[in-house]
């Protein structure tokens, strides 16, 4: 169920901001509607220097097909990459690339039941670019081609696209989605569409849709970012107003309630969880326009959260089930859900559901305590006003998403300032009672849906019918109120430590930052940037991680931070830890992985000391609770135990004990690995091994407040974390094992498509790790676009190819790429055929700098946007320290290496990469397959 799931949960959990009320509007947002009903939002951010977000929106999806339509929507979106008016045939795209865009990435589309939406990331310093853009647009309404070679040629890429979505869960995802649409016009639109129709379909019948829907009255245009907003909202008053509208209003169609309650249940051989979902359906939450309704509003988000808070909670009590959830929201225009979720154990279906029935019903009938409201009514407003004190510009694709929201569901756009005012206005008005009414009041137990899936295998213990209306009934059951004591100390540390000192310091005047060094022996580099409002990033790292253990504590640590963060610090248990940052921003997380460990910490300046105690709290005073290591152990055991694979898996790992070998590090773990090596008298030790001291560690603090500020937490925190030698020395190294080309085949699964992997290995790399890193995603960008143009545009087979190349120096020098797709099992030999001849030539030099030079635009364009984020410089200070590299040009000679690197430099990469190296030919192919591979 999880692609539905995913569609459903990402309605649900819409955040406020994006669901405000017209009381007073963003005063930067530009918005209008011309005569012919197109409308326009346009807001200037300056948050990426010289880029914009352009899309179209359109209120026309595959809803509006008629029944010799279905799938043409979908299509249609296509074919508006495939040639219009002033952009023939692949000259669009072709435009796009050469100014550093990158197909996927930079230029999109979707379409939906009741949508389709083309998405364009521009660069705006050249004025002709935003013009030309704006063209693009207005030949999307009213002039795309429809090319009838085109459309031959898209057949194919849009039947490959269909294949590359089934899989043996498909029928389940299908069956799952009918039965939540209730027989409604969304049932029979599936946004795929028809195969059938798909074949045959001629170019009257797309035309017919595309004349019928692309209509100015149903869409938008949307623009955000680094624009001149006076220009472009003089172009779409003068351009676009003359574009002919039949004055479209109403598209929407109902979805109806549930009129009763039923049970329903579906198993297929992909599906490896049982869970149960139940959804009751609402009327939609939209158009805010009141003070009143904002507060009805903001009763649904704290609910929200509130039941997440609970059922989390509850997961710590050891439940029956493995994990539930309750929530409520919309998922489609026309309707909301109040929605229920638990994933169950097969050996304990029946106490599974009827515990978690128990916790739902707990809370409909006797609603949060004041401790739960007030935590969440803490944890939300100091959100909001975080962001409405940081007087950040918001980013060009959080507004995109702002203006989707107020063209599609009716909802303003009102500034962060704006929000936190609302919010802390109406938050005093909601309280238990307020809160527990509001669910009695939405609450329709005889209209719930409620559908089970899981695997095949598991059919004979799923209950019938019958039986699961047993754990439903509740009425004259009784149930207690929730009662939760915490204990939660006042101070985060019972002890402040001395403070320590600088020992030295040194400017690195290559990223404008400063090195120092800690009398405990911390390597910190403090980097000031506006780039973050108010913000402070505390981001640290150390060789060893899992790695640097013992064979025998291999397991352990893989278990090691999980344990120790779900059983709390110091003289926090984690709930009572978590009750004491309520309401505040300090956020710090230790973690562990194969080459390193490390951890990130964050918080608005106003928290500042809070996140260098909370940082100092984790790192010196680790809890190990038997409780929760015996339950996690034990729901690893019986997961392990119970684990059915999927059509697939033993091909995936086949592919990985080809490359890899089988030890203590890369076998697959069986329960029985888990009960003999997970040990919970090694998980204090194993942490102290992490972290314990604080030997070789390099920390990156980055602020936009002056070091001056930040001096005495450092010291205080940061300096006196332990002396002492660090285990930081590999003990494992990675087994090098494909020494031959390997062919694997394999059958599986009544899915009825083909996996092709390639795959390519060696045992070094070519130039420094940086250098290499650059040209490997110039081979990887190069590969993909001539595999694209190639086994996509011109052969219609395969709907995308995967492309990745990658190195590493850690714990040993490995480089590895590999090629994959999904296509109709008889076309496997000659794509792979083909894709053998592209290599070969490539690897001789055969591709043009024009190619190159499109590439080289877009990564320069992408340097220049990663360092206008916090993120790059955390990345780059980490790297550049683990990696041990001798200078920073890496950073700032990064445009010149992209421009240094020549057409032979390149074409002896892929020589090597995959020509001279052994290499994996992998196929999964269907169960019923019959070829002479086999």
């Amino acid at each position: 169920m999880t692609y539905f799931k995913r569609i459903l949960f990402t309605f649900l959990l819409l955040p406020i901001i994006a669901l405000g009320q017209q009381i007073q509007e963003d005063p930067n947002l530009i918005s209008g509607e011309l005569a012919n009903g197109l409308q326009y939002y346009l807001y200037k951010t300056v948050r990426s220097k010289d880029q914009a977000e352009v899309q179209l929106f359109v209120k026309a999806g595959s809803l509006q097909e008629s029944n010799e339509q279905r799938g043409l929507a979908h299509f249609m979106e296509h074919m508006a990459f495939n040639g219009s008016t002033h952009f023939p045939g692949n000259t669009l795209i072709d435009f796009l690339e050469r100014h550093g865009a990158k197909f996927g990435h930079d230029l999109n589309a979707h379409t939906s039941y009741g949508e389709t939406i083309y998405k364009l990331k521009i660069p705006t310093r050249e004025k002709s670019v935003v013009d030309s853009t704006l063209v693009i647009i207005k030949d999307w309404i009213e002039g795309i081609s429809l090319d009838s070679l085109e459309i031959e040629k898209e057949r194919g890429v849009v039947l490959s696209e269909w294949l590359s979505k089934q899989n043996a869960s498909q029928n389940t995802n299908e069956a799952f989605l009918e039965l939540l649409l209730n027989d409604s016009r969304y049932s029979h639109r599936k946004v795929i569409g028809d195969t059938a129709t798909l074949r045959n379909f001629n170019r009257r019948d797309i035309l017919d849709f595309y004349k019928s829907w692309y209509d100015p009255s149903l869409m938008a245009i949307a623009v955000a970012g680094d624009f001149d907003v006076d220009d472009v909202l003089k172009q779409i008053k003068t351009n676009f107003k003359d574009i002919p509208s039949n004055d479209i209003t109403d598209t929407s169609y109902p979805i109806n309630d549930f009129e009763a309650s039923d049970y329903n249940v579906i198993t297929d051989l992909g599906t490896k969880k049982i869970e149960l979902t139940g959804v009751q359906l609402l009327e939609p939450f939209r158009d805010i326009k009141t003070e009143n309704e904002f507060t009805y509003f903001l009763q649904k988000n704290l609910l929200n959260d509130l039941f997440q808070e609970r059922l989390d909670n509850k997961s710590f009590l050891n439940p029956a089930y493995e994990g539930g959830g309750i929530s409520l929201g919309n998922y489609f225009p026309v309707k909301a859900a109040l929605m229920y979720t638990v994933e169950l154990q097969k050996d304990s279906i029946a106490k599974g559901l009827e515990q978690y029935w128990y916790d739902a019903e707990q809370i409909f009938r006797y609603g949060f305590t004041s401790m739960e409201i007030s935590k969440v009514k803490k944890q939300l407003l100091q959100q909001l006003r975080n962001n409405a004190e940081n007087k950040e510009q918001p980013s060009s694709g959080k507004m995109i998403k702002e203006m989707y929201q107020k063209f599609f569901y009716g909802n303003a756009i009102v500034t962060p300032e704006k929000e936190f005012e609302l919010t802390q206005k109406n938050l005093t008005s909601i309280d238990s009672l307020s809160l527990l009414n509001y669910l009695k009041q939405i609450r329709k137990p005889g209209q719930t849906k409620y559908i089970l899936t899981a695997n095949k295998a598991d059919e004979a213990v799923l209950p019938n019918a019958s039986e699961f209306s047993m754990y439903l009934n509740f009425k004259d059951k009784e149930i207690q109120p929730y009662e939760r004591n915490l204990d939660v100390p006042e101070n985060l540390l019972s002890e402040i430590p001395a403070p320590g000192k600088i020992t030295s310091k040194k400017y690195i005047a290559e990223i404008d930052a400063t090195e120092y060094v800690l009398s405990n022996g911390v390597k910190l580099i403090y980097k000031q940037t506006q780039l973050d409002k108010n913000a402070i990033i505390i981001s640290g790292f150390r060789k060893g991680g899992y790695y640097a253990l013992k064979e025998e504590d291999y397991i352990t640590g893989l278990y090691t931070t999980p344990v120790i963060s779900l059983s709390g610090y110091g003289d926090f248990t984690r709930d009572a830890l978590s009750q004491f940052l309520a309401g505040n921003s300090a956020k710090a997380t230790l973690l562990a992985d194969k080459t390193r460990t490390g951890f990130y910490a964050s918080a608005d300046k106003r928290d500042q000391k809070t996140v260098f105690q909370l940082l100092y709290l984790k790192w010196t005073a680790p809890r190990m609770d038997e409780k929760i290591f015996e339950e996690i152990k034990s729901r690893t055991i019986e997961a392990k135990q119970n684990e059915i694979p999927k059509p697939g898996d033993l091909f995936g790992e086949k592919i990985k004990k080809t490359l890899k070998g089988e030890d203590y590090v890369s076998r697959k773990l069986k329960a029985e690995d888990i009960e003999s090596e997970l040990d919970a008298s090694k998980i204090i030790d194993t942490y102290h091994q992490f972290f314990g001291s604080a030997e070789n560690y390099t920390i990156s603090l980055i602020s936009d407040q002056p070091f001056e500020a930040l001096k005495s937490d450092v010291l205080q925190y940061i300096a006196t974390l332990p002396k002492g030698k660090a285990a930081t020395k590999y003990r494992y190294q990675p087994n090098h094992v494909l020494k031959d080309n390997v062919v694997i085949q394999q059958k599986d699964g009544d899915s009825p498509k083909a996996t092709v992997s390639l795959i390519y290995q060696q045992h070094t790399i070519l130039k420094s790790l940086p250098e290499t890193d650059l040209l490997n995603l110039m081979v990887k960008n190069l590969i993909r676009n001539r595999l694209l143009k190639k086994l996509r545009e011109e052969m219609g087979a395969v709907y995308s190819v995967s492309v990745s190349a990658s190195s590493t120096k850690q714990p040993r020098a490995l480089s590895r790429q590999s090629i994959s797709f999904v296509c109709d099992p008889k076309d496997v030999d000659k794509l792979i055929e083909e894709t053998e001849k592209i290599l070969s030539v490539m690897a001789v030099g055969n591709f043009s700098e024009e190619e190159l030079s499109k590439i080289k635009t877009n990564l320069k364009k992408m340097d220049d946007l990663l360092k206008q984020r916090n993120t790059y410089w955390t990345k780059a200070i980490r790297e550049h320290y683990f990696n041990h590299f001798p200078n920073w040009e890496a950073v700032t000679q990064y445009k010149e290496w992209i421009d240094s690197l020549s057409k032979n430099e390149i074409a002896e990469a892929i020589q090597v990469y995959f020509k001279k190296s052994p290499a994996i030919k992998a196929v999964l192919w269907p169960e019923n397959e019959q070829n002479n591979n086999q």
